[in-house]
């Protein structure tokens, strides 16, 4: 008998399902617990016929089902968690290459979801190969997501942010979520990359292959890293975009002086000439007198904008593509005077800032860094223009949660003869292309595709054709060597008019 909920069948749309489902959450609220499963350790894996809409591509014939995994792998008869798994059955190919399951970013990103949206290409042409599982990992999308924290900061915007206060008062919240899950029965412990990394291990077993292999992007490649020193002899292959090694958690904050540096010879092609001292000016500019701006995209709201503000937008600003290419002109209406673009992101990153997720705070907690990695973050924050706002608010938020550290030896150095594709945009303010290239050394089989021009955005993928080939060939199993694309220079705006909101309203 499927394992998968009537209610949760694509055909099924019924206002009595839907009832069902709102009261089993609501009950799932109130206890404020995952449901733990009685342990039936023949429970198979079993798929069902699922129409998986995508949001520009039509609907795909596929399959799916729910992969039942230890709460806590140490403890096989313990408590029991449901994981959602999507099928997209091959399609072509030789029937050689291995099952392929993908991990998303986040970490919390749905994997089921990614598959949905623009970068639906990609996954279509790979089924071409062997089928393609997507994978919402444990506690995020349709993986029972622990209950949201009731706790949020709300900034007074009529104040321009200061480090200290502001990281004091989310590490209030923090506690206070950790306090508020803890109570409501949510294991914190389960959340960890280790035990996600078992949870791949398990699907694998569960599929009753031999071999798997992982495609992951950013925070999912650090997941996929964990499984090859964990798991590695039940990976075939695997596909790194957007590399978050094991002790990269916690980013290098000259990273992104190096990459302002690079966009700032791509603005001056396009006009803007200076874009570092552009930078500069506006920081010692907001650190003498802070100013106020009106966000256009919140309804002409006023916030008074300080240095720090400041740093944690134009740092945020270097991560997509999108505002990559507005922050030239960000920071010349900063110089004449003109606020409000840079108030659309101080506003934007303030109301991210104010709450958390249990899945993903618990998991980045638990990757953490190594004492020396700490310890060059912030010696790099003392050189870096934007301090330590490329990290803010951890390392310190975690400090004092109490939440579970997977210790040096899971970040320490990584070897394998796991066939490995790293895919790196020149451009990435999130995962530099210095990450693969420090973990490239460990890895007997590897090969690098380089991107120019792509950030940590979708022209990673889809910015020239030849990715989605690369990607498909060496999952194949087909000769694939080092290569470097190009996808583009940014287009950079040059007026308001040009603007697009990156919420997408």
């Amino acid at each position: 008998m499927s394992t998968v909920s009537p209610c949760l069948l694509p055909s099924s749309s019924s206002g009595r399902c839907l009832r069902v489902m709102r009261l089993a959450a609501l009950c799932l609220a109130l206890v404020g617990a995952s449901p733990v499963l009685a342990r039936d350790a023949s429970a198979p894996l079993v798929f069902t016929p699922y129409a998986f809409e995508t949001q520009k591509h039509g609907t795909i014939d596929a399959e799916a089902g729910y992969l039942e995994v230890p709460r806590r792998h140490a403890d096989p008869n313990g408590p029991r968690m449901r994981l959602r798994v999507v099928r997209l059955p091959a399609i072509g190919g030789d029937g050689n290459a291995a099952p392929v399951v993908y991990l998303a970013g986040g970490p919390g990103g749905s994997g089921i979801g990614t598959g949905r949206g623009p970068r639906w290409p990609v996954f279509d042409q790979v089924r071409r190969e062997t089928d393609v599982l997507l994978l919402d990992q444990r506690g995020a999308g349709e993986s029972e997501p622990p209950p949201a924290c009731t706790h949020k900061h709300t900034f007074d915007d009529a104040q321009p942010l200061q480090h200290d206060a502001a990281l004091a008062a989310l590490r209030k919240v923090a506690a206070r979520c950790v306090a508020y899950w803890r109570e409501a029965g949510v294991d914190l412990g389960a959340y960890t990359t280790a035990e996600s990394a078992g949870d791949l291990e398990d699907l694998r077993r569960a599929l009753k292959v031999p071999k798997i292999s992982l495609w992951g992007m950013s925070y999912g490649t650090h997941l996929a890293l964990a499984t090859v020193r964990l798991h590695g002899a039940g990976l075939d292959r695997v596909v790194l975009m957007g590399t978050e090694g094991p002790d990269d958690t916690l980013k290098l904050p000259l990273s992104a002086d190096a990459l302002l540096t690079e966009l700032s010879v791509l603005a001056k092609g396009a006009g803007f000439d200076d874009l570092t001292g552009s930078a500069t000016r506006v920081l010692a500019a907001l650190r003498e007198q802070p100013r106020q701006g009106r966000s256009v995209m919140h309804g002409g709201k006023p916030v008074m904008i300080g240095a720090y503000d400041a740093q944690l937008a134009i740092s945020a600003c270097l991560g997509r593509r999108m505002t990559q290419q507005w922050l030239p002109l960000i920071l010349r209406d900063a110089e004449n005077g003109d606020y409000d673009l840079l108030a659309a992101m101080v506003l934007l990153l303030r109301s991210e800032h104010g709450s958390y997720g249990a899945m993903s705070l618990a998991m980045d907690v638990a990757s953490g860094q190594t004492p020396q990695r700490r310890a060059l973050a912030e010696a790099q924050a003392r050189e870096s223009l934007f301090g330590d706002a490329l990290n803010f608010p951890f390392p310190a938020l975690g400090d004092g949660l109490g939440l579970v550290d997977l210790g040096d030896a899971f970040r320490g150095p990584l070897r394998s003869k796991v066939p490995v594709l790293f895919i790196s945009g020149t451009l990435d303010g999130r995962t530099p292309p210095a990450n693969a290239e420090a973990l490239r050394p460990g890895f007997s089989d590897s090969r690098t595709l380089r991107v120019r021009g792509a950030s940590h955005d979708n022209e990673l993928w889809l910015g020239n054709p030849a990715i989605a080939a690369g990607i498909t060939d060496f999952l194949a199993g087909r000769p694939v060597g080092d290569a470097e694309l190009d996808v583009g220079a940014p287009v950079f705006a040059r007026s308001k008019s040009d603007l697009v909101d990156p919420r997408g309203r």
